[in-house]
């Protein structure tokens, strides 16, 4: 699967999980590594109330330069050319994509909030984190062929201004993670069998991707 199938498989899937694109998509070309990097910011839709958070996730992906050269060709030929002739028929894993996800809660221009007390901020991200972790931390089953860790996230985070009087306020908070995607490998040899295409596994992303967002929308209003 070569980045352009792939992006087709992920906007097929991105409409369908009921996502929708905020701002327009870059695609852009690496000069010094040839990667491709994809970004796009999605909602569920609708304008959010006036002084409400403005809820987003920003979702990207970068198609690095030996992944571009190992959708070219097959396998065998791949092997071949990196490791000789004679290693054509080396056993090898599939390659797999890191999707990253940053969903961003912003207050309106102008209408930062008093900055929260210690304990109403722990208290806030302990629930955040328990609510978020069934939909951004996937479990993964055991297998010989996927990386030891296929998911991850981090802490939530604040963006603070400092208002004219001196005072702290809050502006922004944001929370980050990725998963990976397992890719099909091509083989020449047909007796190799055949890798699962990704349109499942994205489905399931995007999907808690939006379950997410609504969790983290309505989390924002606790603040």
């Amino acid at each position: 699967m070569d980045y352009d199938l792939f992006r087709m498989a992920w906007q097929e899937v991105l409409a369908g999980a009921g996502l929708q694109v905020r701002s327009f998509t870059d695609e852009t070309i690496s000069l010094r590594n040839m990667a491709r990097a994809y970004r796009t910011h999605v909602s569920l839709g609708g304008m959010p109330p006036a002084d409400a958070f403005n809820v987003t996730a920003e979702l990207s992906w970068e198609w690095d330069a030996l992944l571009s050269a190992r959708s070219e060709t097959v396998e065998e030929d791949l092997l071949m050319q990196v490791l000789g002739e004679d290693q054509r028929d080396t056993p090898t894993k599939p390659p797999w994509l890191r999707v990253d996800v940053i969903l961003h809660a912003t207050r309106p221009w102008g209408k930062p909030l008093p900055m929260p007390a210690p304990a109403v901020w722990q208290r806030w991200v302990a629930e955040v984190e328990s609510r978020l972790d069934p939909f951004l931390l996937r479990d993964v089953e055991d297998r010989d062929d996927l990386p030891a860790v296929l998911a991850w996230r981090g802490e939530p985070e604040a963006r603070f201004i400092c208002q004219p009087d001196g005072r702290l306020a809050l502006a922004a908070v944001q929370v980050s993670a990725w998963e990976g995607v397992v890719l099909p490998r091509q083989w020449d040899n047909p007796d190799r069998g055949y890798d699962e295409e990704p349109d499942e596994q994205l489905t399931d992303l995007l999907n808690r991707v939006a379950q997410a967002l609504q969790v983290w929308e309505d989390s924002s209003h606790h603040l």
